[in-house]
């Protein structure tokens, strides 16, 4: 690859356009294009900044591939890097989805123990035991209220569970 394809390479994969760089770099987009082109060469204090810019070597512009092929191998490319970024967003985002809907069965399960707790006390209290004289569970069907806490905590399991499958196959 010559050194113009390496240009235009890296400001792709950096996702600039030619006059992004060009202003970065204090030159026209004409000359970027140029260089881009093979028509002319840049000076070696533009080759200085273009390797700053891209956090590359000088060796990496300005030698042939066959040369540093194997330092090539043991670095880490900015492609590889961006889909480790990326695989790691959706890692975050899954392990905290299923954070979240851990706490929100937990939460959900608690109200309805409480509202239960309560329910029974108040009616024991105020109704069954001065009325009557006698206690009687309300006709209320408690378990149809514990579904939703348990859907919500069974989902954050299977997210905390795809997120551990995950990470123990990125290992």
């Amino acid at each position: 690859m010559e050194l113009g394809e390496k240009i235009c390479h890296l400001r792709k994969l950096s996702g600039m356009t030619q006059e992004q760089l060009a202003e970065k770099l204090n030159i026209a987009r004409q000359t970027l294009s140029k260089w881009e082109n093979g028509t002319s060469m840049p000076d070696v204090e533009s080759i200085v900044r273009l390797s700053s810019l891209f956090h590359t070597s000088l060796d990496e512009l300005l030698l042939e591939e066959e040369r540093h092929m194997e330092n090539e191998k043991a670095q880490i490319t900015l492609e590889d890097m961006m889909r480790i970024n990326a695989r790691n967003r959706r890692m975050n985002l899954l392990l905290c989805g299923g954070l979240v809907f851990l706490a929100i069965g937990i939460i959900l399960a608690a109200f309805e123990k409480m509202l239960e707790t309560t329910t029974e006390n108040l009616t024991y209290i105020l109704y069954r035991y001065a009325a009557a004289g006698q206690f009687q569970k309300p006709p209320i069907n408690y378990e149809l209220l514990l579904l939703p806490a348990l859907l919500a905590g069974a989902v954050g399991v299977v997210l905390c569970l795809c997120y551990a499958l995950m990470s123990r196959r990125k290992n």
